[in-house]
């Protein structure tokens, strides 16, 4: 799917983290506040952001995601050396990372920035998942798994995507029924999709970023149009109705 869509994925019971599905840029704060919540209920003491700014193997780490981030992206920029460019980084009298005025130069604002302006919900420090997960691993360890539970096994992120592609993709496959062909199909697109909702029981929400919607409902989203788009293609289904008892047959797949 290439426009971005933040989604507000749910960790653990009580808390969500807000992340792009396609940039995979989330919001440190949400990480440092749940990390912080479970830091308290076991007793220990809540962690400041510049604690993990100010450490010379977290920008290390940024550094290197930097680089990595790069050349997934074809950039001409050269790979940075590690070790150069942090030696080269402005310290406070501590000789600790002036991360604030590293910030703001804005030189690796592709994998983490500093907002201050606009809406409140924006405001704050945002980040690369990798360095998501850096932060979560510096601040608890349970929260350390829940994160890479969530989006390294469950691919929560890649099904977002997958499933998004799909649907423009089964939208235009709709077009190609005999009883659908030059036809306006914007109604059947809505109603294919209102009955997707319906089995994954998703049908009260906006959308399909809602915290509820976990990995397995992504997966069995992209699934269910992958296989429904075949069986248009190859001919199994042959009209709008044999589309609508077909979806009536669907099952959610569980892992």
């Amino acid at each position: 799917m290439n426009t971005n869509q933040m989604m507000t994925i749910q960790i653990g019971k009580d808390y969500t983290v807000q992340i792009g599905h396609l940039n995979q840029i989330g919001k440190l704060n949400d990480v440092l506040a749940i990390g912080n919540a479970y830091r308290k209920k076991k007793g220990l003491r809540e962690i400041e952001i510049r604690e993990w700014l100010v450490k010379e193997t977290t920008w290390e780490f940024i550094v290197k995601v930097f680089n990595e981030d790069g050349k997934k992206s074809n950039s001409q920029i050269a790979s940075l050396d590690i070790a150069t460019i942090i030696s080269e980084f402005p310290r406070d009298l501590s000789n600790r990372i002036a991360f604030g005025e590293v910030l703001k130069k804005g030189n690796f604002n592709s994998v983490i920035k500093s907002q201050r302006g606009g809406k409140p919900e924006n405001r704050g420090y945002w980040a690369n998942l990798y360095i998501m997960l850096d932060l979560a691993s510096f601040l608890d360890v349970d929260l350390k798994y829940e994160m890479y539970e969530i989006f390294i096994n469950q691919k929560i992120l890649f099904w977002r995507d997958i499933g998004g592609d799909n649907f423009k993709e089964f939208n235009q496959i709709i077009d190609t029924l005999p009883d659908r062909r030059d036809k306006n199909n914007m109604g059947i697109y809505i109603q294919v999709a209102t009955q997707i909702r319906k089995k994954l029981e998703i049908l009260d929400s906006r959308g399909y970023n809602e915290k509820e919607h976990n990995s397995l409902i992504q997966e069995n989203r992209a699934e269910w149009l992958k296989s429904l788009s075949f069986a248009v293609k190859v001919g199994f289904i042959k009209s709008y109705e044999d589309l609508k008892n077909t979806l009536d047959k669907l099952d959610v797949t569980e892992k």
